[in-house]
């Protein structure tokens, strides 16, 4: 039993705006302003792959980059045990609204120096309580760099970021590339209606300046 193939099912339309840019449609009623807009799509699409490209590759050097830093940081950085001068007071912070926790505290230096000064502590600190702290290599207490989530959030941010600034302008190209060509469009329609129409309707170029 032989089995007829059935129809082609219809191009997809990505193949034939590719089609109709490199002319290999074969479709004599397709318009050069039809192989234009395509062409502008087209362009349109590979910018914005290009734009992910690009978005991806400063997200990653931006990652390493801040990740680096953390990590020279951290080498520089020194536990030390303290102790609260005073108890837990509750601090919210400006800008984010986070609750944090502060106490005076005192502490030996890592060159041999006491020292002394407010830092973050748990919420139940009481005046007396031993609290870690982290210091430099001058004493001076500093907050832990970012974790590895933190980092890899804000350097998605600036992904995204950058990948929608440049698809909103290819976007905008392309809004303003398709309005030229519609309006062109309806230029040559206009100009060949008047041209063709006498000869479709059967009436004479007088008549249809009399009409």
């Amino acid at each position: 039993m032989t089995t007829v193939p059935g129809p082609a099912g219809p191009v997809p339309r990505f193949r034939n705006h590719l089609r109709q840019s490199f002319r290999r449609d074969g479709n004599p009623l397709v318009r050069p302003i039809d192989r234009s807009r395509s062409r502008a799509l087209l362009l349109t699409a590979l910018g914005i792959g290009l734009a992910l490209l690009c978005s991806a590759g400063a997200a990653t050097a931006d990652f390493a980059s801040v990740r680096h830093r953390d990590f020279v940081t951290a080498t520089r950085l020194h536990g030390v045990q303290a102790v609260a001068l005073t108890p837990a007071q509750r601090r919210i912070e400006a800008g984010t609204g986070r609750t944090r926790y502060e106490a005076d505290a005192a502490w030996t230096s890592p060159d041999g120096h006491n020292t002394t000064g407010t830092v973050a502590v748990p919420g139940n600190t009481v005046a007396g309580s031993a609290v870690r702290v982290q210091v430099d290599d001058t004493g001076r207490p500093v907050p832990s760099p970012p974790g590895t989530i933190h980092t890899a959030a804000e350097a998605a941010g600036l992904g995204l970021l950058i990948f929608g600034g440049l698809a909103a302008l290819l976007i905008a190209g392309l809004n303003i590339r398709l309005m030229v060509l519609d309006r062109r469009a309806d230029q040559v329609w206009q100009h060949s209606w008047v041209l063709f129409e006498p000869l479709w309707s059967g009436r004479t170029p007088r008549d249809n300046r009399a009409g």
